[in-house]
């Protein structure tokens, strides 16, 4: 045991040398006209060395820390010296190969034994040649950028997955039958949080965990709970029994939109303050079977519920007109967008997908993100309208943690898939006939939730 601290102690006191050679190269003893190497102790017989002085006599070998000149060994006592490293400089900080890598943003830069130096060279979420080129665009953009001590030190490859989380829906589910609403009269400007004060759910922080198609799925279900029941069932519901109860799924590392809103039709969801959101994947403590009770739920207070909070069938609907209308009647809905790595340092305006950093953007991301509203703005003769969207990243990002973003083109696939479901409102129902392999039922308030004939579900096409 001893000879193994020895031989470790020994590396280390030769891996230090070579670095203060490396760093204090010389020459010191080499350079003293006369007596370039003193016997015994001659504090004379020293040479000045960054702040201080090293000796080039006898003396300075003695004591647990010598003091001798780094040239010492090779010029008075004939040592020839390990190869001498040159040092590294990146962004202004000098270091050696003894050293740890140097760390830019989300890269890392070692140095050598020749004085070059490898870096990496991933993308990052974000950095400043890309704030730089959304600075000059921010005219044309129409939507300013900032940067986010939060995305510092991370890839785009990191963020795709761990801060997004939807996969794109496959053919068979994204052809299903769409809704048409009927005509309604719109207003320019529509806000669901001020239209229905007290039901919106507030913004989540989904963390590093790509879990947008769980979070967004129980945030619209939440929404509509609590409008379309009046105010009778105001509950937060618990995205992360979606995640780590639906089997289909990858869970912090991403799902489809289809699989949660079936586990809500299914199985249905306790509250929040029943499962807590932590962040990531962990073991399903719901069994299918369980009602609010067995799950050990506290029950809600207002209504005589004991069964699981349940969502009928998921529809999509058809277009903006469909979708703005839906919005109106029965609350927030579900969309898809293709996220580019701008959007990341989105702050504040209109959000359109920008030409800056378009290498990085051929490995865009997908996102579900709930929409509360929508709006116009008028500048002169121009009028841009847009949506109204919430976030799952926390407050700190965008406009409170929301965004607008451009209405009626499609804007990053804004409007391609937008879904929505209505929920059974409270537990006092009875079986009425069944409709397919669904059971029509009626609540006990009077209000009807349906899924009805027209809207199948996932996989199901009408006709």
């Amino acid at each position: 045991m001893m000879y193994k601290v020895a031989i470790v102690l020994l590396v280390f006191s030769l891996v230090e040398a070579n670095r203060f050679r490396a760093e204090y190269p010389g020459p010191y003893c080499a350079s003293r006209r006369y007596d370039k190497c003193c016997r015994e102790r001659q504090d004379g017989c020293s040479q000045p060395i960054s702040t201080t002085l090293c000796y080039c006599d006898e003396f300075c070998e003695r004591g647990e820390h010598g003091d001798c000149c780094p040239d010492y060994e090779e010029v008075c006592l004939g040592i020839s010296p390990d190869p001498v490293y040159a040092p590294c400089t990146h962004n202004g900080h000098r270091f050696t190969p003894f050293d740890p890598p140097v760390v830019d943003n989300c890269n890392t830069c070692k140095c050598n034994n020749d004085g070059t130096k490898t870096c990496t060279d991933d993308v990052c979420l974000v950095d400043n040649e890309l704030l730089k080129q959304l600075g000059h665009l921010e005219r044309s953009v129409g939507w300013k950028a900032t940067n986010y001590s939060e995305w510092w030190g991370h890839k785009y490859d990191e963020g795709k997955v761990m801060r997004l989380g939807t996969f794109y829906p496959k053919i068979k589910v994204k052809s299903m039958s769409r809704l048409t609403n009927g005509q309604d009269h719109l207003p320019t400007h529509f806000d669901a949080t001020n239209y229905w004060p007290g039901f919106i759910g507030e913004v989540k922080d989904q963390g590093w965990c790509g879990s947008s198609w769980a979070v967004s799925t129980a945030s619209v279900a939440s929404d509509r709970f609590a409008i379309l029941s009046k105010g009778r069932e105001i509950v937060r519901l618990a995205p992360q029994q979606i995640i780590s109860c639906v089997r289909r799924s990858q869970g912090c590392s991403g799902g489809h939109l289809d699989t949660a809103w079936n586990y809500f039709r299914r199985v249905g969801t306790v509250n929040e303050e029943c499962y807590p959101y932590i962040s990531a994947h962990n073991v399903c403590k719901i069994r299918p079977s369980d009602t609010l009770v067995t799950a050990n739920c506290e029950l809600p207070t207002k209504v005589d519920r004991t069964n699981m909070y349940k969502m009928g069938p998921a529809f999509s609907l058809n277009n903006e007109t469909d979708i703005m209308i839906e919005i109106k009647k029965h609350g927030p809905v579900q969309a898809i967008m293709r996220v580019h790595r701008d959007f990341f340092s989105y702050r504040s305006g209109i959000y359109r997908h920008s030409a800056a950093s378009t290498s990085a953007d051929q490995r865009a991301g997908y996102h579900s993100v709930r929409l509360i509203g929508w709006g116009e703005e008028r500048q002169g003769y121009e009028v841009t309208k847009y949506w109204i969207a919430v976030n799952s990243w926390g407050t700190w990002w965008g406009e409170n943690g929301r965004f607008r973003i451009l209405r009626g083109s499609n804007e990053c696939e804004i409007e391609s898939y937008v879904l929505a479901s209505l929920p059974y409102v409270h537990q006092q129902v009875k079986p009425m006939r069944q409709v397919g392999d669904l059971q029509e039922m009626i609540v006990g308030t009077g209000y009807v939730p349906h899924p009805s004939r027209r809207y199948p579900p996932y996989g199901r096409r009408s006709g």
